[in-house]
């Protein structure tokens, strides 16, 4: 077991954090309101802190959201997250290294999207793959490609499953996972629904029943094009370390190609 999440580790975690900084045991007694006799108690692992003394510790500290919540793990208590707007998860050093993740993966399809379903990165491959195959969704966008609405792509008769093969599978196995995300953020709601009903209208309610459960991070999908069928898998990941996850955390999403003509076809595209 990592010593930072381990109940023995707590205490060293969080000397380690006031020494990084600098600070007395005073001075940091100081800042956190308490003495200096219990804070040396918590260092060595006489007392027990509470949930909100690690939460002030780790900010006083200027700790890293994976220190904070590996010591609130360590101490018995939930995690704690925060979410950022696109433009704060673009200064980021994860944001920056899921770029390098997607610069990597060219030339195929690939984005970092958020938690509404929003995307904030995506490769060249995937920005041609959508100009070939849902350019009339693309046309009633008045924002970037980079930074598309994934729902609305959905919902559109001319966006992405436009041009699948396997659009009814495809479509009704991502709104059981946005029904089931909506869950922890009913913010979704209405797009979700309008998602629903363009999935009734186009393909019926008895395509509404598919195997694939809501929790599966893969789909294959295979789409009709100039090029000819272009057949690829999508993964699904969040990008993050295990105790810094939540459903707020970025996800990405790479398409592979599962056949050589669309590795040839993606290799010319750029």
């Amino acid at each position: 077991m990592n010593d930072k999440t381990s109940p023995a580790g707590l205490p060293s975690h969080l000397r380690t954090m006031r020494t990084t900084l600098g600070v007395s045991q005073m001075e940091l007694a100081f800042r956190l309101g308490i003495s200096q006799r219990h804070l040396s108690f918590v260092e060595r692992g006489r007392a027990k802190p509470s949930r909100d003394l690690v939460l002030r510790w780790a900010r006083e500290t200027g700790a890293s959201t994976e220190d904070r919540n590996a010591a609130l793990l360590s101490a018995g208590f939930a995690p704690a997250f925060r979410e950022f707007g696109a433009g704060h998860v673009r200064e980021t050093p994860g944001f920056k290294a899921l770029s390098e993740m997607l610069v990597a993966h060219e030339p195929h399809p690939g984005i970092v999207f958020n938690a509404d379903w929003m995307i904030v990165a995506m490769t060249e491959g995937g920005q041609w793959l959508c100009r070939v195959g849902m350019a009339d969704f693309l046309a009633s966008m008045s924002g970037p490609l980079s930074q598309m609405d994934m729902i609305a792509a959905l919902t559109h008769p001319g966006g992405m499953l436009s041009c699948v093969r396997n659009a009814p599978e495809v479509g009704f196995a991502l709104l059981r996972q946005l029904r089931s995300e909506q869950l922890a953020r009913p913010s979704l709601g209405p797009r979700v629904d309008a998602l629903e009903e363009s999935l009734l209208r186009r393909y019926g309610d008895d395509c509404a029943e598919r195997p694939r459960s809501a929790g599966d991070p893969y789909l294959r999908v295979v789409m009709d094009t100039a090029w000819g069928p272009l057949s690829f898998l999508l993964v699904q990941t969040v990008f993050g370390l295990p105790h810094s996850i939540s459903p707020a955390s970025l996800r990405t999403e790479l398409w592979f190609p599962t056949d050589p003509h669309t590795r040839r076809v993606m290799a010319a595209s750029g």
